[in-house]
């Protein structure tokens, strides 16, 4: 049943984390990073990475989540995204990293 609970928790993360890169990527604004790959850019698949907690120190009680999804083209891994949250869940930021084309 804890494993369970714990999974769905994980999975909601993985879900946010998707949403938010789509979001991320139809942000008209940001449309020249899929300039620079268009090779792969409309075959991105998404996997689910990590998610992992980072406090601080030991003593603290405050720590942000670090959500990160691959970026797969073909089987090839091109890149990753990650959002980061508080731990109130709020957004703090996120980020979109490709690999150099070889």
């Amino acid at each position: 049943m804890i494993k369970n609970v714990h999974n769905q928790i994980l999975e909601n993360y993985f879900k946010r984390a998707i949403d938010s890169y789509h979001s991320c990527i139809e942000l008209e604004e940001n449309s020249y990073l899929f300039n620079e790959i268009t090779s792969f850019a409309s075959d991105v698949q998404l996997e689910r990475d990590s998610i992992k907690f980072l406090y601080n120190d030991m003593r603290s009680e405050n720590y942000v989540i670090e959500v990160c999804l691959k970026l797969l083209s073909k089987g090839a891994n091109v890149g990753y995204y990650t959002l980061i949250l508080n731990e109130e869940n709020q957004e703090l930021d996120d980020y979109l990293v490709f690999n150099e084309e070889e």
